[in-house]
């Protein structure tokens, strides 16, 4: 069962591929995604990707999505976990590249929306936002998704 931990930084998981584009931070596998995942087609069982993707810069986001979505197998999860719009964590930190909300996900789950850009990934499942500081404000969107084939 193949399982990757994408942005894995100093937070390895156990059981996962622990994937990272730093070398510092000794990572399974050394990978910049923006330029794809070495991974055949359908061979990944599920993804992980927590306050990882926006780091991802604005114009590679549908190409990361496509990717992890194409190494996906058919079911296959993806679960992200990311700092929201609708919260300050989203613009607070200077590093963030990409802005996300719960009706980001709407450009990969629904036909209409993906048809109108060309989006190939397809996903099904639950989204949802938590507040994980209220004292500063900070919202993440939580999506539990399935690769649909």
């Amino acid at each position: 069962m193949n399982k990757l931990n994408l942005g894995s930084g100093f937070r390895p998981l156990t059981g996962f591929i622990n994937i990272d584009s730093r070398y510092e931070v000794h990572p399974d596998r050394i990978c910049d995604i923006t330029q794809g995942l070495h991974y055949p087609n359908n061979s990944v069982d599920e993804v992980r990707a927590f306050d990882f993707l926006e780091h991802i810069p604005l114009g590679k986001t549908v190409f990361v999505i496509e990717e992890i979505w194409r190494v996906l197998c058919p079911g296959g999860i993806f679960v992200s976990f990311t700092p929201s719009t609708d919260g300050r964590g989203a613009f607070q930190d200077p590093t963030h590249l990409s802005f996300w909300n719960s009706n980001s996900w709407i450009y990969y789950m629904d036909d209409a929306h993906r048809n109108l850009y060309g989006i190939k990934a397809k996903f099904k499942g639950q989204i949802e936002d938590k507040v994980t500081s209220a004292e500063l404000k900070i919202v993440h969107t939580l999506a539990r998704l399935e690769a649909v084939k």
